[in-house]
């Protein structure tokens, strides 16, 4: 039986992946600046919240009825923006919302400012996102322009080099305690494995890794 991938890549395709791996592995002399990389993605996550809060009430008097889970919980979407220094923020898309330009827009605010007290501060910051259209629309380039940030090459159809991807999301599961659970070696390890991604994506002739 085949092994499962995210889309049939064109020879373009594979072309792009081999180029985009090149350049990355060439850009700096070594890979010290991945410690400044930051990397975000999207995933629809179950919106569920099993734990029952005990109640104190006074002996004479009665508990709070408390409202029964539904039995089908929602999906949301989580947006998280992560390094090698552990998360630096997230959050679940309000009801009704859609991820547009000017919406992902406003979440980068969020994200430079909370990068201010982070150990990322005073360094500079090469960010990997992938092609979805707001991370490439016009009003998106022309904000991450004014941040002054490297903004990194991601071949299309490519989940396999992005970290979220093939790291985090892959084993994640449905409370976002999770972030909390993991230790620096988690966080490390998913952004120091990108450089052997990319050179397996050459060496395979951009098929996926």
């Amino acid at each position: 039986m085949g092994r499962w991938i995210p889309h049939k890549l064109s020879n373009f395709d594979l072309e792009r992946r081999v180029d985009m791996s090149l350049h990355l592995l060439t850009l700096h002399p070594n890979f010290n600046w991945l410690d400044h990389l930051v990397t975000s993605d999207e995933k629809w996550v179950l919106n569920e919240n099993h734990h029952r809060r005990a109640q104190w009430v006074d002996a004479d008097k009665q508990p709070e009825d408390v409202v029964k889970q539904e039995l089908h919980p929602k999906k949301i979407l989580l947006s998280v923006w992560w390094s090698v220094h552990g998360v630096h923020y997230w959050e679940l898309l309000p009801e009704g919302k859609t991820i547009t330009a000017d919406y992902y827009s406003s979440q980068l605010q969020k994200v430079k400012s909370k990068l201010k007290t982070s150990p990322l501060h005073g360094h500079r910051v090469h960010y990997l996102h992938d092609n979805a259209k707001p991370h490439t629309a016009k009003t998106t380039k022309s904000l991450l322009a004014t941040f002054h940030w490297t903004v990194l090459a991601h071949p299309p159809y490519s989940p396999d080099l992005a970290p979220s991807d093939y790291h985090l999301f892959s084993d994640m599961h449905r409370t976002l305690k999770y972030f909390d659970s993991k230790q620096p070696e988690f966080w490390q390890k998913g952004i120091e494995s990108l450089p052997t991604k990319w050179q397996t994506a050459v060496d395979k002739g951009g098929h996926y890794v």
